[in-house]
This record gives C-alpha cells, sequence and structure tokens, in this order.
C-alpha cells in the first residue's frame, strides 16, 4: 500500500487487469527470443553443428549489436512521427512483428555450416524487426500512464511477463532433454517455434486492446535541444548508464553460464534446470520489488536490489563441484533479485521522458526508449565479446574436453567477480538519481498544464506554450537535474 503522502496523480486511473495483460504479453515472446540469442546461440554458433570459431562468433554478435545502435533512434523518432488515425505505437508494432518472426527463424535455424556473412545478414535483418517491435512497445507503455507508482506497476509486470517468456523458452530444452532429444540444434529450433507462435497473437491482442493517448505537444524538437538533452541531463545519463552496465552485467553472464555450470560446476545434466531456478525466482519475487518500489520508490528500490546481489554474489563462487543441491539453492537465492532492475529501469525512463517534455515541449517517449534500447543492445553485444574475450586470455577453450583445474578456478573467479563490479557500480549510480516522486510530480503537473492549453499536436507548426510553473526542485529551466 502506498503511504498517506503517495497518492495517485490525479485525474489517472489505475489501467484495468484485461488491458495491462494485452499490453504486456508481446514482452514474453520478445524475451523467449532474447534469452537464447544471449545464452544458446552464441555457444551454439561457435560449435561443431555450426562451425564458427569463438573469436568470430563473439566479433559477429558484438559488431551487430553495434551496427544495430544506429537503428534505433530511427525507430524511436519514426514511432513518435508515424501518426495514424490507428495511433501513432500500433503501426510500427505491426510492421515490425512480422519482420521479427522472419529473422528468428532464419537466425535460429541456420541449417548446418553457415558462413559469417549469412550470420551477420540475418541477425541484422532480425534486429531490425527486433527494434521495429520493441520501442514503439515499451514507449506506448510510459503513455498508459502519468502516475510515478502507476508506471512502476505497468512496468514490473512487463518483466514479470519477461521473465515468465525467458523461464518457459528453457522448459523446452529441459522437456526434450527428458525425452531423449539431446541434439542442441532441435532445441533451439523448438526455441524459434516457440517464440513465433507466441509472438504473433500477443501483438494481435495488444493492437486491438490497448489505447492510445491523444498527442497535444509536438513529437519532435530540434537537434541541439535534444542533443543538450540527452547529453546533458543526469537523469536521462543516469538511466542509460544503468541500462548499459546491466545488460553487460546480464549478458556476461548469460553467455557464460552453461561453460560455468557444466565445467566449473561440473553439472552438465542440470545446467537448464539450474537456469530454471535462477529465473523461476525472479518471477516468484517480482510482486515483492513491485511492492517495495511503490513503498519507497524507483531507485530506492533499484538500489536495494543491487546490495541484495553483491550480497548474494559468495554463494555463487563457494557452490561445490558436483553438489546439486548447493547450486540449485545458491542460484535460486541469487535469482530474487534478477527481475528488478530491467523493469525499474525501464520505469525511471518513463518519468526522464517527462524530463524531456518539459525541456523540449514535446511528447516523444519512443525517441527517449529508442535510446534505452540503445544502451541496452550494446551492453548485450559487447558483453559477449568481452566475456569471450577474457576468457580466451584465461586459456579457456569451450572444445577443450577436460579443461585444467587453474582454468576452471579462473572461470569460476569471472563468472562471479565480473557480475558483482558491474553491480557495485550500477549502486553507486542509483543512489544517487535525481526524479523521485515529487519530482516527477512536478513535471507531470508542468506538462498537464501545457497539454490544457494545446490542441492535437501539429507538427511542424506546433503551439509553442510558455511555462508558467516553476520548474521541479533539482531541475534547471530546460528540465536538467541539477
Amino acid at each position: 500500500m502506498l503511504r498517506p503522502d503517495r497518492l495517485a496523480y490525479p485525474g489517472s486511473a489505475r489501467l484495468g487487469f484485461f488491458r495491462l495483460l494485452a499490453y504486456v504479453l508481446p514482452a514474453l515472446p520478445l524475451a523467449a527470443v532474447g534469452m537464447p540469442l544471449v545464452v544458446h546461440l552464441p555457444q551454439f554458433y561457435a560449435s561443431r553443428e555450426v562451425g564458427l570459431s569463438l573469436a568470430i562468433t563473439g566479433a559477429i554478435f558484438a559488431f551487430c549489436r553495434i551496427a544495430d545502435v544506429f537503428i534505433d533512434p530511427m525507430m524511436g523518432f519514426f514511432s513518435d512521427q508515424w501518426r495514424t488515425r490507428f495511433g501513432r505505437r500500433r503501426p510500427m508494432l505491426a510492421v515490425g512483428a512480422p519482420l521479427l518472426a522472419l529473422g528468428i527463424w532464419m537466425v535460429f535455424v541456420p541449417g548446418g555450416h553457415i558462413s559469417p556473412a549469412h550470420a551477420v545478414f540475418w541477425l541484422m535483418l532480425m534486429y531490425v524487426g527486433w527494434s521495429a517491435t520493441v520501442i514503439p512497445h515499451l514507449s506506448w507503455g510510459s503513455e498508459l500512464s502519468p502516475d510515478y507508482h502507476e508506471r512502476s506497476r505497468i512496468y514490473g509486470w512487463v518483466q514479470f511477463s519477461t521473465v515468465a517468456g525467458m523461464v518457459l523458452v528453457l522448459v523446452l530444452p529441459a522437456i526434450l532433454e527428458q525425452t531423449g532429444v539431446t541434439q542442441r540444434a532441435t532445441q533451439i529450433m523448438a526455441m524459434a517455434i516457440f517464440s513465433i507462435a507466441t509472438l504473433v497473437p500477443s501483438v494481435l491482442l495488444c493492437l486491438a486492446v490497448v489505447p492510445e493517448a491523444e498527442v497535444k505537444l509536438r513529437t519532435r524538437a530540434a537537434l541541439w535541444p535534444t542533443l543538450k538533452f540527452v547529453l546533458g541531463n543526469r537523469a536521462m545519463l543516469r538511466v542509460m548508464a544503468l541500462d548499459l552496465l546491466e545488460s553487460l552485467n546480464q549478458g556476461a553472464r548469460g553467455a557464460t553460464f552453461f561453460f560455468f555450470a557444466n565445467l566449473a560446476l561440473s553439472l552438465p545434466r542440470y545446467s537448464n534446470t539450474l537456469l530454471l531456478a535462477y529465473f523461476l525466482t525472479g518471477v516468484v519475487c517480482l510482486p515483492l520489488w513491485i511492492a517495495l518500489a511503490r513503498r519507497m520508490g524507483k531507485h530506492q528500490a533499484l538500489s536495494a536490489a543491487y546490495v541484495y546481489g553483491l550480497c548474494a554474489a559468495p554463494l555463487i563462487y563457494f557452490i561445490p563441484a558436483g553438489n546439486f543441491g548447493f547450486a540449485l539453492a545458491a542460484l535460486a537465492l541469487s535469482g530474487v533479485s534478477y527481475g528488478a532492475p530491467a523493469f525499474l529501469i525501464r520505469a525511471m525512463m518513463a518519468d526522464v521522458a517527462d524530463a524531456d517534455s518539459v525541456a523540449n515541449n514535446a511528447e516523444r517517449a519512443g525517441l527517449m526508449y529508442s535510446f534505452l534500447s540503445l544502451t541496452s543492445k550494446f551492453g548485450f553485444g559487447w558483453a559477449v565479446f568481452i566475456a569471450f574475450a577474457i576468457l580466451g586470455a584465461l586459456g579457456f577453450d569451450p572444445k577443450m574436453v577436460h579443461p585444467p583445474a587453474v582454468v576452471l578456478d579462473h572461470l569460476r573467479l569471472a563468472y562471479v567477480l565480473t557480475p558483482a563490479a558491474l553491480a557495485l557500480a550500477c549502486l553507486l549510480l542509483a543512489l544517487r538519481y535525481p526524479i523521485g516522486e515529487r519530482e516527477q510530480r512536478r513535471l507531470r503537473d508542468e506538462i498537464e498544464q501545457r497539454r490544457g492549453q494545446s490542441g492535437p499536436a501539429s507538427d511542424p507548426m506546433p503551439v509553442v506554450v510558455p511555462s508558467t510553473v516553476a520548474a521541479p526542485t533539482g531541475f534547471g529551466s530546460e528540465g536538467k537535474a541539477g
């Protein structure tokens, strides 16, 4: 429950369950794609089945992710600009989902040995479809409510759907293993079928049921004010840095998990079960983090999640090799805070989009979330490259049947210390985040006053309404954090 001084924003309504469900469901198939993309595909492409080397695989995944960052701002810009009688988020989502489905099949089912050029082409096409689907979907969520805590609820349940997608896609190989299907190519193909089969109906339901808010301010601003906000606003910079470091954290952990479980822990038969336990705990505990964010505030709850993760890290390091029970308990406990950072960072970006609206008199959450997608892709892309490069420098080769004990010790240490160092950096960033509930409330007051004095948005001849409400404490005249 809210404390007495934490009231809902005036005039805002709690999003109904059916509409909330329709909005969050597409996150499930998107996660079902993202999980194997980080955890399974790099190792699959570096295996004998596909035939690429470890170095080439790491370079391909890093290159495609980095090249994709140029696509994200374009998708965000066009998502804001695409004004139709069906809305501005629906059209791009309707175009992006089929493109993503095609890319999923071609990337997940390469059909044997492939060339690096083949891998690059289809990965890039899949990433284009991904951007055209994810960015309008994420930015749409920020527009469903102006209320500080309702946004935490919306993105919290998006993360619930996300982690549920991860859990379900992890169940597939576990089920196949129990039925005797152990070929990695078959397991990954099953993941592709599951992702496509859930993507299409969930996107259709979202398009049909979820409402879009009327746009009354501009939908774009000049380049220089935009760059000034992105590069000079303290809240914007901290959210982007948090997302980058968190993506590096999860990407490095995911890319090396099976090496860690199979070799360092000597539990190759239970690796999928251990990963499933980690994510299942994350799903179960998400409502607790949503409630904590409602009680404490977003960045305070985020700080608490990182403190918990740092305290749980030693458990992972001291798992005895071959001890399944200890490994299951340690990974389940470490997964308690797994889902919190992702949804809190996205809910915080909704408030940053409010700061941009005040600074630039524009409603363009799509562009703001494109920068968040950019940092996420950049982090996950570099995570595979960095993690594989570190392991290679330490003498690890995934094709070795029996790695030396010293190499396994290095693998164990790298798996634990890399996430811990990144979590510590994230904690320091979260502690001094400038937009709390009161600041966001003042931003929304300013925005709603401007919206009340404007008709429907009319670019390129917008009505610029002068500010008559004092900027929130901690923000300058252009909405920059002080």
